[in-house]
């Protein structure tokens, strides 16, 4: 959901609330203009697209916090409380039916109510859209941004054949050649898909949809053997981890 078209949906709701609310105060309406009326629902609802980008960084902040929805239906809840405060502000003070009996705060006291049962339908839509919105944005491959020399390169995780640790470095195997980076291979691996990367050793990662052979090497120790033929030993620690991966995997 865009702040665009949260500003329209508020204009619409606005609006159209103008409009009831003119045509519903049908003994004043001569003495009340619709503009004014128009005007005074737009100054109410305009304030949520600031309520709109703060509840879009809560749930940016909070979606890898086991307890965030706690988080972001709080900041809901302040929100709704501080607009409920900014109608009785602006309709104290600006509403067109402030002069007339029987208006406190500019207002039948039911409008409140009204105004608020459509600010928590509209939390609840906003954040369904943006939680969804964040959902498919976590589901995305990450794009790694790759240099050598004074070129750039951009490579997708399916591109990648193995990572290796080397020192403060990771030296990463790609459909594009070998490439070195100043990174560390946990920071790979936190991000790349773990269904397809695998570690094998503490230095080592493969993507197992490259492996064309698992086999003993010369020492007798396991080793994976790639489509491009470079063999990587696979350290006791993830052997038999590795052993079951792909006993799962083939049928």
């Amino acid at each position: 959901m865009k702040t665009r078209n949260l500003f329209i949906l508020t204009t619409v709701i606005a609006t159209l609330l103008g409009f009831l609310i003119h045509w519903r105060e049908y003994e004043t309406r001569e003495q009340v203009s619709l503009l004014h009326v128009l005007i005074w629902q737009l100054v109410i609802w305009t304030p949520w697209i600031m309520g709109f980008k703060g509840l879009e960084k809560t749930i940016k902040k909070t979606k890898s916090i086991e307890y965030g929805d706690v988080y972001v239906f709080g900041y809901g809840f302040l929100w709704i409380c501080f607009h409920y405060g900014w109608f009785v502000l602006i309709s104290s003070n600006f509403s067109p039916y402030r002069e007339f009996s029987g208006f406190r705060f500019g207002v039948y006291r039911y409008f409140f109510i009204f105004w608020t049962l459509i600010d928590i339908g509209l939390l609840w839509f906003a954040i369904d859209k943006l939680k969804s919105k964040a959902g498919e944005e976590d589901n995305r491959s990450p794009l790694f941004e790759l240099t050598r020399g004074d070129k750039k390169y951009f490579c997708n995780p399916s591109q990648i054949h193995w990572l290796v640790a080397e020192n403060y470095y990771t030296k990463l195997s790609t459909t594009e050649g070998i490439f070195m980076m100043r990174r560390t291979l946990k920071s790979f691996h936190d991000v790349l898909p773990s269904d397809n990367f695998k570690k094998i050793h503490r230095s080592t990662i493969v993507n197992v949809d490259y492996v064309s052979e698992i086999s003993r090497g010369n020492t007798q120790s396991l080793e994976v053997v790639l489509k491009d033929g470079t063999r990587r030993r696979v350290s006791r620690s993830f052997a038999k981890e590795i052993l079951q991966f792909f006993k799962n995997r083939t049928y």
